[in-house]
């Protein structure tokens, strides 16, 4: 008599787990490219020099306040695309789109996007009146300083999530999963 069994398929998660683990590694990812630290404390410099009794050298670090996130943002946007398309929800080879193409495309809309409203907001710093300055920047300092406790508890929740995840057994075909993605991307 012999033993015909068939073999079980791998465990795979639930849609609603998959996104959530995704989301939780983009998050992480994101957050590692993109530190919040450095934007506040140049928040809080800029907060405090708008203050100067020279009007040239306020508008200087307003303008500045705005400039630096937006040109770090452009140094890292092939690593934030990349990263935001590796933990992409769905399988790279599915549908129509090249994954390469579709990071390439986004990487140019992240790039203009990001140029586009730097820009616009250079030009109303340049043109609002140097009183309002001296209050909306401390303001949005203070708007930083939430957005910090915000990213802090996103990102224990997202650590939390992951190593939840990495105790089921689907997860080391997921992790080969999001190393083959890598590999696409380079």
């Amino acid at each position: 008599m012999s033993d015909t069994t068939t073999p079980t398929p791998a465990p795979s998660p639930s849609p609603e787990a998959l996104n959530e683990l995704l989301d939780a590694e983009r998050t992480r990812a994101v957050q590692a490219i993109t530190p919040p630290w450095p934007h506040f404390l140049l928040n809080v410099v800029c907060a405090a020099a708008v203050w100067l009794p020279d009007t040239f050298t306020a508008r200087t670090v307003a303008v500045l306040s705005i400039a630096a996130p937006s040109a770090w943002i452009l140094l890292r946007q092939k690593a934030l695309v990349r990263e935001g398309t590796v933990y992409a929800f769905g399988d790279p080879g599915d549908g129509p789109a090249d994954p390469v193409l579709t990071g390439h495309v986004a990487s140019r809309m992240l790039a203009v996007g990001n140029v586009v409203v730097a820009a616009v907001l250079v030009a109303v710093v340049l043109f609002v009146p140097l009183g309002f300055l001296r209050f909306a920047l401390p303001a949005l300092c203070l708007w930083g300083a939430v957005d910090m406790v915000r990213q802090s508890r996103d990102r224990r929740r997202a650590a939390a999530v992951v190593e939840r995840a990495q105790g089921e057994p689907w997860y080391p075909a997921y992790r080969k999963r999001i190393d083959a993605r890598r590999a696409v991307l380079g």
